[in-house]
């Protein structure tokens, strides 16, 4: 990143902050039944083969394949193979074993044909279509192979790695401690909900949607209120925040308004880091430390405060949970609508993104406006339109990250 630049590209900011971040370091060890979304802290080593021997994939009969002639062709059933309990002899010439999806193959075999395709008369199983050699038959350690590093230290635990830690017999891991998040809410024009609003007020709502987003990514979390625009009561709010988590969250109160003191405040205490992250919506937008305290200025306006805090915010607290830097996970759609967008910035319009014809396609959600509700509220993608995309016509194809059910 360059110093001397007032502004900087989304990727450009997301390097930096991978780099001005530090991660929490306090590890515990518990067990896995409590272990999802928690970030490793250690590689897990795989102490065994998955799977653990040859098993067959479907119900069948198991044979080898230096039996397999022109069909039809028969063989005699000498046993059975189920799950849990194997065959326990070898599979000679002219035989073939009975098996159930997951049995272990047993010696001498090596092919497994679906119950499908075969004739049954007693101990004689006829074959009645072509059968290739090693089908359906999953392998020693072709998923994943012994002593090999399965999960990497700073892994989020999600309920497929949590299924293989079972797997692997593993009952306990060593985690990073879950990151504290602090936040609150700046204005005079803001009042608690459930209150009659008075002339010139709103109802503080992003302080409910901070707290809403923090939980959705698994932080714990402490909620200051709302704090008024004096700069003593924002002080003490703001140090406290500092001293009693690891990162603070403010809403409101960063851009450079008469009232807008957080900026100053953050200087006076800490780092605050002067540029700009050129997405769209997103201005203004603060970074900086308050001693091991990092500090996010999310915007006041309620969409730009969503896409600030998924698009980026997000990401740093990923950082400092010991995840490293989590790139925006991207795919394709055709777009139905015109998008208006100039280069120079990159831009996340709301968007619906679906299925027709059995390609994904992608419309506009609405209002891209910084102030709107009802795009956020109907969308279930970001439509992530990059610094040099300018304006898009129907039928080109765009980028989009899903969220919120998308496609379903």
């Amino acid at each position: 990143m360059n110093q001397n630049s007032k502004t900087f590209s989304y990727e450009e900011t997301l390097n930096f902050l991978s780099d001005y971040i530090k991660p929490i370091s306090e590890v515990s060890q518990i067990g896995i039944d409590m272990a999802l979304n928690r970030v490793l802290a250690e590689d897990i080593l795989n102490t065994l083969d998955i799977p653990r021997f040859d098993n067959s994939a479907m119900d069948g009969w198991t044979l080898s394949s230096s039996d397999i002639q022109q069909v039809p062709f028969t063989l005699k059933e000498v046993g059975k193979a189920f799950a849990g309990h194997p065959y326990e002899g070898e599979v000679h010439r002219g035989e073939c074993v009975r098996i159930m999806t997951g049995g272990k193959i047993p010696n001498g075999a090596d092919t497994v044909v679906m119950r499908e395709v075969v004739s049954q008369k007693a101990d004689e199983i006829t074959f009645l279509k072509e059968v290739k050699p090693g089908q359906n038959v999953r392998r020693q350690g072709e998923d994943i192979k012994k002593d090999s590093t399965c999960l990497a230290r700073g892994t989020l635990l999600t309920a497929p790695k949590i299924n293989l830690l079972a797997t692997l017999g593993i009952a306990s891991v060593k985690v990073f401690r879950k990151p504290k998040v602090a936040f609150f809410s700046t204005g005079d024009e803001l009042q608690p909900i459930g209150s009659p609003l008075e002339e010139g007020h709103i109802y503080d709502s992003n302080r409910y949607c901070i707290s809403a987003m923090l939980k959705e990514g698994g932080f714990d979390t402490l909620d200051l209120g709302v704090v008024m625009d004096d700069p003593k009561q924002l002080e003490t709010t703001l140090l406290k925040a500092a001293k009693e988590a690891d990162a603070v969250i403010t809403s409101g109160g960063v851009s450079v308004g008469d009232a807008d003191f957080m900026r100053e405040l953050i200087k006076t205490h800490g780092d605050l880091l002067d540029f700009k992250c050129r997405i769209k919506p997103g201005s203004p937008l603060a970074f900086g430390k308050i001693g091991r305290c990092a500090y996010f200025g999310l915007p006041g306006n309620p969409t730009a405060a969503q896409v600030t805090y998924y698009a980026v915010v997000s990401r740093a607290l990923k950082m400092l949970s010991g995840q490293g830097l989590q790139k925006i996970h991207l795919t394709s759609a055709t777009c139905l609508d015109r998008l208006k967008k100039r280069p120079g910035y990159t831009d996340f319009q709301r968007g619906i993104l679906a299925f027709e014809n059995s390609e994904p396609v992608v419309r506009s959600a609405g209002s891209q406006k910084t102030g709107g509700l009802t795009s956020m509220i109907r969308s279930n993608c970001f439509i992530f339109l990059p610094e040099t995309q300018d304006s898009v016509e129907p039928g080109d194809r765009v980028f989009v990250s899903p969220f919120f059910g998308a496609c379903s």
